[in-house]
Parts: C-alpha cells; structure tokens; sequence
C-alpha cells in the first residue's frame, strides 16, 4: 500500500505542476496519501503555504476532484482508481507554531538567568 501512496502522491503533485495553471491556488502541498487496502478511497493530505487561502483552495480541490482523478487514471495503472478526497494538513503549521513557542521559551528564561 506504501508503494501506491507513494505513487499517488507524486502524480498528483505532477499534475498540479504540470497540468492545474491556476495561479488562486498559489502553493500547495501533498503532505501525505492514505489509501485504503480495497482501493476504493485515498485520503489526500495536502497544506497550503497561505493560511488566507485555506477555504479557497479547498474550493477548488473539490470542484477539480474529477479533473485531477481522471488525469491520475492516464497515469497510473490500477484495477481500481480511488476516490479522491482532500484533506487539509496542519501539521506543518502546528509544528511552526510549536517551535515558535520553544523558542519564545527559550529567550524569557535566558532573560530571567541572564537579567541586563
């Protein structure tokens, strides 16, 4: 099933490449594909660069679901072609906002050892 993911995940991120001219997007990327073992559904984990685009660009996946699946289908061979379905990915903002707040823990305590 790795395998597959693996392939999924990077045809889609071709065809947004190569075949989605669509600048409202801006930058996207496939986090992560979760397929289930009877190919009837892959999880497309995806983040977005602009946080202010969130909602559009879930928009747009959704009404370009057929668009990217059949484009997926010319691509990949297999005896079932998933259904697709977009999933945000925060974990790359989560993990931002974590090491922020470490670091932000870091200078108050240099600050309180450190007193000028």
């Amino acid at each position: 099933m790795e395998k597959i993911n693996s392939e999924i995940q990077k045809q889609i991120m071709d065809i947004f490449q190569k075949e989605v001219d669509d600048p409202r997007i801006g930058i996207i990327s496939i986090t992560r594909v979760e397929t289930t073992t009877d190919l009837k559904e892959s999880k497309i984990y995806y983040s977005v660069l602009n946080d202010a685009m969130q909602e559009r660009v879930k928009n747009m996946l959704d009404s370009m679901n057929k668009f990217i699946r059949v484009n997926l289908a010319k691509r990949i061979r297999l005896k079932i072609l998933p259904e697709l379905r977009f999933i945000l990915d925060d974990s790359i903002k989560y993990s931002v906002d974590i090491y922020k707040k470490i670091e932000e823990i870091k200078e108050a305590e240099s600050k309180y050892k450190n007193p000028e």
